[in-house]
């Protein structure tokens, strides 16, 4: 007798994906543990200056330099990014460094235009979020993911208002079962296969007068609140255990793992 040999499902993927993260989030714990030392210390091949210990070269402001955690690398220093700080800025000064004006008026508008296109397309838009953060606004990658996650909840908390009182667009569901569908065993013909708009119109009211005469059409919430219930305890899990390994994680090989998933989740 031959064994059948199954196509590895998606569960297993992700098996082997979530394996595979937890050997490296161990990894990269003990590598940052033995790493880790006095944060005033100058590393030799850094690029930035912090102001920080009277002044010390970094090579990552974000997590080298407390309070300036912002690189700019025309300037080579290590800033404190102040939203709109227009009146008294002085380029290459970290506490005053600001020529982001017009960077982040842009960067309000296309916001606003991708949480519009995020939202009505039912995705999250951090895949949107985090590389306009990177390229438009000059974040480093592990603050441009923080901005992403607020961004999302914003734009989430927009669409749950929005569609609080949305009703599902199949407004005549029945209690009663349609016909068997004829070739196909155990599937069910609708109610309105090949009929006209009067068929349709006259079978809906002749379902009403039947039964018992209190029949009525159902309809449900646009959003799945049972389904959201059950999902929400693994999302806001996995939300803890994403954060977890942005912060162990270098920005290289946070990027190369971001990029990643995005390429799993899209094939």
């Amino acid at each position: 007798m031959k064994k059948s040999s199954r196509p590895p499902t998606t569960t297993t993927h992700l098996t082997i994906l979530l394996l595979f993260l937890l050997i490296l989030c161990a990894t990269i714990h003990t590598t940052t543990a033995a790493a880790s030392s006095d944060k005033c210390a100058s590393d030799g091949g850094t690029t930035f200056y912090c102001p920080n210990c009277n002044g010390i070269q970094v090579s990552d402001c974000s997590s080298q330099c407390d309070g300036y955690l912002f690189g700019d690398s025309n300037y080579g220093i290590c800033y404190d990014r102040k939203l709109f700080h227009v009146a008294d800025n002085e380029a290459g000064d970290p506490e005053s460094h600001y020529p982001f004006l017009w960077i982040d008026i842009a960067a309000a508008i296309v916001w606003f235009l991708a949480a519009g296109v995020a939202t009505a397309c039912g995705v999250g838009g951090g895949g949107i979020y985090v590389p306009l953060g990177i390229l438009l606004l000059r974040f480093p990658p592990k603050a441009a993911s923080g901005l992403s996650q607020a961004s999302i909840f914003g734009a989430s908390l927009g669409g749950l208002v929005v569609n609080l009182r949305n009703r599902h667009p199949d407004e005549f569901v029945r209690d009663t079962k349609g016909s068997p569908l004829e070739g196909h065993p155990g599937k069910i013909a609708p109610y309105e296969k090949d009929s006209t708009k009067a068929e349709i119109e006259e079978d809906r009211e002749r379902y009403l007068r039947g039964g018992d005469g209190n029949r009525r059409f159902y309809t449900r919430p646009i959003i799945d609140y049972d389904m959201a219930l059950f999902l929400a305890p693994m999302e806001m899990a996995g939300a803890v255990l994403g954060v977890i390994v942005q912060r162990l994680f270098p920005d290289w090989l946070f990027l190369s793992f971001a990029a990643l998933i995005l390429a799993f989740t899209s094939y």
